[in-house]
């Protein structure tokens, strides 16, 4: 336990690149998360929609041998999933929460009923390396930023225009309809059409999101596969109090557990637990404490286009 430890806090290359590749999904997802928020939807579907992508991207390498196609297969499948949860929300006006459900429900059976029928044998193709493999730079700190894979460095980059995207007057346009609807509709702002456009931006941050899990950290695919991702993403951005950096480092910390609980393995059945228990923990501090969008979740009014 104490070489655990000082591995946590002093790091070899091995735990800190896992880190950093277990944190990229949640924060993917976690960024997305902020979009929708934002524009005051509650996506409650994001887990669903990541078990969605991680499976097509799987799939799509399997089927063409290709890992450019897997992941353009994934981020298609996000988008739609994205939009499916969108028109269930508002186009049926099933709310956030129940047609959040559906898609988490709906996501478990349909990916499970396909590779049965389209891998009988299952869907298996092990990690890949989603990037150029770069040589030893001579320093610890250097080799760890410079081994990551290209969608590490795009979830940072994501991060990062996100937060200014939400400061130009656009962001403000969506920041409007998460906070105000009556004054949004006042605006003449389209608040159906905006939040399509919104998921459709957050569906392919969760493709990608499911590009890591399926292809750079499992290599096969099982309906359990998102392990709880989507609904950590959620926690990142109430610890993060809705601000991209700050849920990027709230993501960091996630990563960090389950970088323990990898590097734990059957040693330590309860370190298993540790991801969860620090979302329990992170929910019940902080829940109340930050302020999210006042009109998240809500839903529209019968009369919006």
């Amino acid at each position: 336990m104490c070489s655990l430890l000082l591995t946590v806090f002093f790091g070899t290359s091995d735990f800190w690149n896992s880190t950093v590749r277990v944190t990229c999904p949640i924060a993917l997802a976690a960024v997305a998360c902020i979009l929708t928020s934002r524009a005051g939807v509650l996506f409650v579907g994001v887990e669903g929609v990541m078990l969605i992508s991680a499976f097509f991207s799987i799939a799509g390498v399997v089927w063409t041998g290709s890992i450019a196609l897997g992941v353009v297969f994934a981020i298609v499948a996000g988008v739609v999933t994205s939009l499916f949860f969108g028109f269930l929300s508002m186009t049926l006006r099933m709310g956030d929460v129940v047609g959040g459900l559906v898609v988490h429900v709906l996501s478990i059976g349909l990916t499970a009923f396909l590779v049965e029928q389209w891998f009988s044998a299952g869907a298996t193709i092990g990690a890949l390396s989603l990037g150029p493999s770069w040589g030893s730079t001579g320093n610890h700190w250097l080799d760890i930023v410079a081994h990551q894979q290209p969608l590490t460095y795009f979830t940072v980059i994501g991060a990062i225009s996100v937060a200014i995207f939400l400061r130009t007057r656009l962001g403000l346009v969506v920041r409007s309809s998460g906070e105000s609807v009556s004054v949004a509709q006042t605006l003449g702002i389209k608040l159906v059409r905006l939040r399509y456009c919104v998921l459709a931006a957050a569906g392919t941050l969760l493709g990608l999101a499911g590009v890591t899990i399926g292809l750079a950290i499992i290599g096969t695919f099982d309906t359990s596969i998102a392990s709880g991702r989507g609904f950590i993403a959620l926690a990142c951005v109430i610890l993060g109090a809705w601000r991209p950096l700050a849920v990027l480092a709230a993501s960091l910390l996630f990563g960090i557990a389950y970088a323990v609980q990898f590097r734990v393995g059957a040693a330590g059945q309860w370190m298993q637990l540790l991801p969860y228990v620090v979302t329990l923990l992170a929910i019940a501090l902080f829940w109340g404490r930050t302020q999210g969008p006042a009109e998240e979740g809500l839903g529209l009014p019968n009369d919006s286009k």
